[in-house]
């Protein structure tokens, strides 16, 4: 027996035909409707009898994917090899830039890898349902592409890694460990179900990796308490660029998030204060005299590129212009942090 589907014609990409859609939102008021349009920045279209309000479908989800870049796409959305490298490389950056010898650099590399992943396949076991609901498709168990104890394997084993990890380096680190896992767990559970909530829990998952970098090279100073506030608001205004991303799959499901409740604008608002905050205390980390004037360069590169991506994402608050900032602030801002670190570093590395 068939389903029934909810179908209106459009043209999309100079092709005509019928695409399902659903009802988020009825107005009975032309007048209601343009304001929430101009409100939330979603487009509108006006017909005779009917007024529907949508988000053009883009252009690559109507191609067919060659199997190269379906591979592709395994390897650096399901598996996130690509935050894996950037988390190697900003755990490892801390140590270096705080004067962490070649040993310490890479058992801080060697944490932010595994704790990273341990971390990203527990969130994929904590939201398999929810992400099966919501049609997200980032999720490899919710898509049936990862067994779910094979996940649950792969979590608790690299776990084990992380524990045995630090005998080698600093037992302190178990504690921002514990710190991490907790924090993913109240996520998937969702006790952080709150737009301010889970946005300030990433800022917190990030600057806990920052505290694991400065531990490993012995080094929890003033220099790496800021680095960590930076890190802190960073992402927790972060946030609200990969929800906007992900608005139309948050739409199906109960999960609040920032612009669901205040807004694609208002979430964009949210994400430029708390920048301008992060890029006040990076530049303010050089003036403690932990690194040399090669970090305050970066910083300022960070700050001018950054702002400009904010504004932009203020003026255009849509989930396509959302994923770009997300890709690259991850990308570009990310590298300049950690060759801030590098050319930052006072003493010679040995």
């Amino acid at each position: 027996m068939g389903r029934t589907m909810r179908v209106i014609e459009y043209t999309i990409n100079d092709k005509k035909g019928l695409y399902e859609f659903e009802v988020e939102k009825i107005f009975k008021e032309e007048a209601e409707a343009k304001k929430y349009s101009e409100e939330n920045n979603v487009p509108l279209e006006l017909e005779s009898k009917e007024l529907v309000i949508y988000e053009e479908e883009d252009s690559e989800t109507t191609k067919e994917i060659s199997p190269l870049k379906k591979k592709i796409q395994v390897i650096f959305v399901d598996w996130r090899v690509g935050r894996l490298i950037m988390f190697f490389m900003i755990t490892a950056a801390v140590t270096y830039g705080l004067n962490g010898t070649w040993q310490e650099i890479l058992y801080a590399g060697a944490f932010g890898v595994t704790l990273s992943f341990s971390g990203f396949f527990l969130d994929y076991i904590l939201d398999m349902e929810v992400d099966k609901k919501s049609g997200k498709l980032s999720n490899p168990i919710a898509k049936g592409t990862l067994n779910l104890i094979l996940a649950a394997v792969l979590v608790f084993t690299i776990l084990f890694a992380d524990i045995i990890l630090t005998i080698f380096t600093n037992d302190w680190i178990l504690f921002p460990i514990l710190a991490v896992f907790l924090i993913i767990i109240f996520l998937g559970i969702g006790f952080f179900n709150n737009p301010l909530l889970r946005a300030i829990s990433l800022g917190a998952l990030q600057g806990l990796y920052v505290i694991i970098g400065a531990q490993v090279a012995h080094n929890l100073n003033l220099a790496a308490g800021l680095m960590t506030l930076y890190m802190f608001f960073a992402m927790t205004g972060g946030r609200a660029a990969g929800d906007t991303r992900d608005l139309p799959h948050d739409m199906k499901v109960d999960t609040m998030t920032l612009p669901k409740k205040y807004g694609p604008r208002g979430a964009s608002i949210f994400m430029l204060v708390n920048q301008f905050i992060a890029y006040g205390i990076g530049i303010g980390t050089y003036f403690t005299g932990e690194f040399k004037i090669g970090f305050l360069i970066c910083m300022i590169i960070t700050v001018v590129i950054g702002s400009i991506m904010s504004i932009i994402f203020v003026i255009k608050p849509t989930p396509k212009v959302a994923n770009i900032v997300n890709m690259l602030s991850f990308g570009i801002l990310g590298m300049l942090f950690i060759v801030g670190l590098i050319t930052g570093r006072m003493t010679p590395l040995v």
